[in-house]
């Protein structure tokens, strides 16, 4: 009997100094990383710059010759499609979450009440969008969008192809509670995080139409879908598993102390998580 009790404390101990060294260890973590971007703003210009771009277009169609009844019917049709996409964009979200691969690196440290230091960032990249589709079996057309048809009896060939990335990187102070199948930790720090999107539009236009295809395409700004921030943040996370590999879900507030915005008027959202595995040794 009093060697089975010894027994087992020589195994409660060990498994205590292996959460310890655990939790003094250095830690990679490798995950998913999820970051908001408020589309509010953007919402609310998409009416004033389909208007300012169908207006072109029906001033060019008016040129053309096209019929004043006609010209009043399609007037009238694309004022429809404008209150549609404004009721439709009503019912979304204000938010946008943006996925990124993320990666990071924990360093132990003793500075008061500082445990470790973390630093970690995400990326990702349409191309590797397109990769996974592929390789889940989903056909990815490139262009996306890919039209030819009628207007006002000539024909129009539009394409439209869009390339975006987004990244992070970030530095946070870690104050680890570790047991040795959980642990709970809190963070203290500041990140940049950025993102943008290029659309490219191909077109074959009879040559008359050129300038004010370029006008309509202008009024939509597709050149300036852009974001970036840098902002303070605090996070906590849970860690559940063994002391050298768990699972952790993390979320984070987020406030932007300095912010460039776009005509999209893209902004950082208030909030941040992350999901994924971490190995110490």
């Amino acid at each position: 009997m009093i060697a089975r009790r010894a027994a087992t404390a020589s195994v409660l101990a060990l498994a205590l100094c292996l959460g310890a060294a655990g939790a003094r260890g250095v830690g990679l973590d490798l995950g998913g990383e999820i970051l908001a971007v408020d589309v509010a703003g953007a919402y609310a210009e998409v009416p004033a710059a389909l208007a300012g771009s169908f207006d072109a277009l029906l001033s060019l169609l008016a040129d053309e010759g096209l019929p004043p009844g006609e010209l009043a019917g399609l007037e009238a049709e694309l004022d429809a499609t404008v209150a549609d996409i404004t009721g439709a964009l009503d019912e979304l979200p204000g938010f946008l979450p943006v996925p990124l691969v993320a990666l990071g690196i924990e360093l132990p440290v003793s500075l008061v009440v500082v445990d470790a230091v973390r630093v970690s960032g995400g990326l990702l990249r349409d191309a590797w969008v397109r990769g996974i589709a592929s390789a889940a079996g989903v056909v990815v057309p490139t262009p996306p969008v890919d039209r030819t048809f009628n207007l006002g009896g000539d024909p129009v060939r539009l394409a439209v192809d869009a390339s975006f990335t987004a990244w992070s990187l970030a530095l946070d102070a870690v104050k680890r509670l570790d047991l040795w199948i959980a642990a709970l930790s809190l963070s203290a720090g500041m990140g940049y995080a950025a993102g943008g999107a290029t659309v490219t539009v191909e077109r074959e236009v009879p040559p008359s139409w050129e300038p004010a295809v370029d006008e309509a395409l202008a009024a939509l700004h597709l050149d300036d879908l852009r974001w970036a921030a840098w902002s303070t943040r605090l996070g906590a996370r849970l860690e559940l598993g063994l002391p050298f590999l768990r699972v952790f879900a993390e979320v984070r507030l987020v406030q932007p102390l300095v912010a460039w915005v776009g005509e999209w008027d893209l902004v950082a959202a208030g909030w941040a998580g992350t999901i994924g595995v971490v190995i110490r040794f």
